[in-house]
C-alpha cells in the first residue's frame, strides 16, 4: 500500500534545493507534496511546497511564516507516530519542507470505502494518534487539525500523524483569538468560535475521529451529546459490552467545555488502555485494506494506489482453507491475518508457520498444522520449520511470568516497542496469560515483528534478558 504519484497533476519542477523532484503525490489547500530524492544521502523523501498563488496573495507573508512553522512544530516532536521532518529551507524564494516518505493509506480512504473497521483497530488507531499528540503537547505544540486525512495507516497497522501546517507553538502568536484555523468537521467548539485553543482541543478532535470510526458518521452539532452517542447502539459490529465501555470514554472526550474533557493525552490513553472487552493485540497483526467504491457516486480516494492491495502469490483455493482452519482457533481475525501474511512473498511452509505462531496454545498449533497437512496445502517440511523456531529459543522449563524482574519486563517491552510501536505492552500482557515456557513466550511475541532479521535480533536480545535473570 503506497501513497502513489498522481499523474493527473503535472509539474515542471525538476529540483528544489538538493532534492530531485520525481512527481506529485498530492495537492491540498496549502500546498503541493512531491515525491523527491535526496541526491546527497540517496533516499526517497516527500517535499512539500506552499502554493505559489498563496505566497503572492495578500496574506502571503503570514502564510509563509505559518508554512515554516509547520516544519518547526513537527521537528520538535520526534516520535514513531509522527511524520519526521528531515529538512526545510527556501530555494529561489520558494519555501519547502522535506519529510520522510511514508508508505501508507490515509485513514480518510478507509472511511470513504465500504471497509468495516473492527473496534480493536479503531481503538488502536486512536491510541497511536494520542501517543503522537502526547509527544507534541509535551513540547508545547498543539496540532489543531487532527482529522482522517492527516492520519496515515501503514501496512503493519502503525499510524503516522502528518500536517502540522496549522499547529500552534507555545512561542508563536501567528494564530490568535478570532482566527479560525483547522477543519470544521473535526474542530473543537472553542476552535470553531475562534477562541484560543490548547491541547484539549486536539483531544476533542480525536474523540470525533474515534466516534466516526465506530459509527461511520460524525457527531451532529445540532444534537445533544447523549443523542449522538445513541448511534453507537446501532453499530452492528460492536457488542453490548463494547458500547457500555466505550460510551463513557466518548462522553468525556466530546464535552463542549474543555475542563470537562480529558485534560491530557496520557489520561485519554489510560482510559482506552483500560478497555478489557477487546483484544488490541489483534490490531498489530494486520490492518484491513479498504474496499474502495468504484461507482461514480463514491467520493474520491485521496490519490491512493489500490491496484495491488489484494495482490498475493497465492490463489483463493489455497487461502480459503487456511482461513477456515485458522478461524477455529483465533476467530474472525483469521481472514485478515491470512490475507496480510500472504502478501509477504514467503514459501508455503513459512506462511503456515507464521499463521500457526498466532495460535496461543501449543496443542492447538499442532492440530492446525496437522489439519493443513491433511489438505496437502504444504509439504512435510513445515514441522521442521516450526521445530527450528522452537529450538532456536530453547530456555529452561519455567513459567515466563516467573523468570523476570519488573525492571526486566520493562526492558522487554521497550525492546518490542522499538520494532512494533506502542502496542508492545498489550502483546506482552496478553501473551503472559497464555505462554508457559520462556521459549514459547519469546516466539509468540516475536511473531508480531514483520521483518525476519529484526525478529531474530529481538529473539537474541530477549534471550539475554531471560538468561541474565
Amino acid at each position: 500500500m503506497t501513497l502513489s504519484i498522481n499523474n493527473s497533476l503535472h509539474t515542471d519542477l525538476e529540483k528544489i534545493g538538493r532534492y530531485r523532484i520525481d512527481g506529485i503525490i498530492g495537492s491540498g489547500a496549502m500546498g503541493v507534496v512531491y515525491e523527491g530524492f535526496d541526491t546527497q544521502i540517496h533516499r526517497r523523501v516527500a517535499v512539500k511546497i506552499l502554493h505559489h498563488h498563496l505566497r503572492m496573495g495578500e496574506l502571503g507573508a503570514e502564510l509563509e511564516q505559518r508554512f515554516m512553522q509547520e516544519a518547526c512544530a513537527a521537528a520538535r516532536c520526534l516520535h514513531s507516530n509522527i511524520v519526521t521532518i528531515f529538512d526545510f529551507g527556501t530555494d529561489k524564494g520558494t519555501p519547502y519542507i522535506v519529510m520522510e516518505y511514508v508508505d501508507g493509506i490515509e485513514l480518510k480512504a478507509y472511511l470513504q470505502s465500504n471497509t468495516v473497521i473492527p473496534v480493536q483497530f479503531a481503538t488502536a488507531i486512536c491510541l497511536q494518534v494520542l501517543e503522537a499528540l502526547n509527544q507534541a503537547h509535551r513540547h508545547g505544540v498543539v496540532h489543531r487539525d487532527i482529522k482522517p486525512a492527516n492520519i496515515i495507516i501503514l501496512a503493519n497497522g502503525a499510524v503516522k500523524v502528518s500536517d502540522f501546517g496549522v499547529a500552534r507553538l507555545d512561542t508563536s502568536d501567528l494564530t490568535t483569538t478570532g482566527c479560525i484555523v483547522g477543519t470544521p468537521n473535526y474542530m473543537s467548539p472553542e476552535g470553531l468560535l475562534g477562541q484560543t485553543v490548547d491541547a484539549r482541543s486536539d483531544l476533542y478532535s480525536v474523540g470525533v475521529v474515534y466516534y466516526e470510526l465506530l459509527t461511520r458518521r460524525r457527531p451532529q452539532r445540532e444534537l445533544s451529546l447523549e443523542d449522538n452517542l445513541r448511534h453507537l447502539d446501532d453499530s452492528t459490529h460492536l457488542s453490548d459490552q463494547n458500547v457500555r465501555s466505550i460510551k463513557p470514554i466518548l462522553h468525556r472526550a466530546l464535552q463542549i467545555n474543555p475542563p470537562a474533557r480529558f485534560q491530557s493525552a496520557s489520561e485519554f490513553i489510560a482510559k482506552l488502555n483500560s478497555l478489557d472487552d477487546m483484544d488490541l493485540t489483534e490490531a498489530t497483526i494486520v490492518f484491513p485494506s479498504p474496499r474502495i467504491h468504484h461507482n461514480n457516486s463514491a467520493a474520491p480516494v485521496c490519490n491512493v494506489d489500490t491496484s495491488d492491495i489484494h495482490a498475493s502469490q497465492w490463489k483463493n483455493d489455497l487461502l480459503d482453507p487456511l482461513e477456515r482452519s485458522l478461524a477455529k482457533y483465533i476467530g474472525p481475525v483469521a481472514k485478515l491475518l491470512v490475507r496480510r501474511q500472504s502478501l509477504s512473498g514467503v514459501s508455503r511452509e513459512e506462511l503456515v508457520a507464521k499463521l500457526a505462531s498466532h495460535i496461543p496454545k501449543e496443542s492447538e498449533r499442532g492440530l492446525f498444522v496437522k489439519e493443513v497437512a491433511r489438505t496437502e496445502i504444504v509439504s512435510s517440511d513445515l514441522n521442521a520449520v516450526l521445530a527450528t523456531q522452537a529450538t532456536s529459543t530453547e530456555t529452561p522449563n519455567r513459567m515466563a511470568s516467573q523468570t523476570l524482574s519488573n525492571t526486566s519486563w520493562e526492558k522487554l517491552t521497550q525492546l518490542l516497542a522499538y520494532h512494533i510501536g506502542p502496542m508492545a505492552g498489550h502483546i506482552i500482557k496478553k501473551t503472559m496469560k497464555t505462554s508457559l515456557e520462556p521459549n514459547e513466550f519469546i516466539i509468540q511475541i516475536a511473531s508480531h515483528i514483520p521483518v525476519q532479521k529484526e525478529r531474530q535480533e529481538f529473539i537474541d536480545q530477549a534471550l539475554q534478558l531471560f538468561q541474565a535473570r
